[in-house]
């Protein structure tokens, strides 16, 4: 009799012992396990808020590309000049004429890293066909200035202009990043900017 009462007992023992295990592993299944959307959100890389890069110019791209850019340029030099002036750093203005608007930005000096160039920049948004017409239509560009020379990038959004100029770094956005550009050695036929491309 006393043998059947320990296996009994024993077997009761068994059963309950596996059932708290199995609650056990159950539990902590649960502790661990995370929803999909919040495992994707803790794989994603996330993009740095700002990002510096270098215009570099080199030799190779001193040729006809350039001459000819800073020669198409060479006709606007006058009106460009007429903005440069550092009590209107950084505060936009605005000309309204019949058909067209635009708004010129003068956003200050900005001098190569090697110490023998600067550059007055100024940024130009223009929409023309405004008015009666019922498709206007715009246009960006960014104007280097040094001294009786001048280069013009066309930009295609007036969101990828330059902000600002600080601490001789000229500052544009794309999105949530910042970007900040400088100089070595003089301008290239194209403006490169990281995240926002090649104009």
């Amino acid at each position: 009799m006393k043998r059947y009462v320990i296996i009994i007992f024993a077997f009761i023992y068994s059963c309950t012992s596996n059932t708290s295990t199995d609650k056990a592993e159950v539990e902590v299944v649960k502790k661990e396990s995370k929803p999909i959307s919040q495992i994707e959100k803790s794989t994603e890389v996330s993009k740095p808020n700002i990002i510096y890069d270098t215009l570099v110019f080199a030799e190779n791209m001193n040729g006809e590309i350039l001459s000819e850019k800073f020669n198409t340029s060479h006709s606007q030099l006058k009106f460009y000049k007429s903005f440069i002036n550092s009590k209107n750093t950084n505060r936009p203005k605005t000309i309204t004429e019949k058909h067209t608007k635009t708004e010129i930005k003068y956003l200050g000096k900005i001098k190569d890293l090697d110490g023998l160039n600067s550059y007055d920049v100024i940024t130009n948004f223009q929409i023309w066909g405004i008015g009666q017409m019922l498709s206007p239509r715009g246009r960006s560009e960014v104007a280097f200035i040094n001294k009786d020379k001048i280069i013009i990038y066309n930009l295609a959004m007036p969101d990828e202009l330059p902000e600002k100029i600080e601490k001789n770094i000229l500052y544009f956005r794309h999105e949530q990043t910042k970007i900040g550009i400088s100089i070595l050695g003089g301008l290239s036929p194209m403006l490169c900017i990281p995240e926002i491309g090649c104009y």
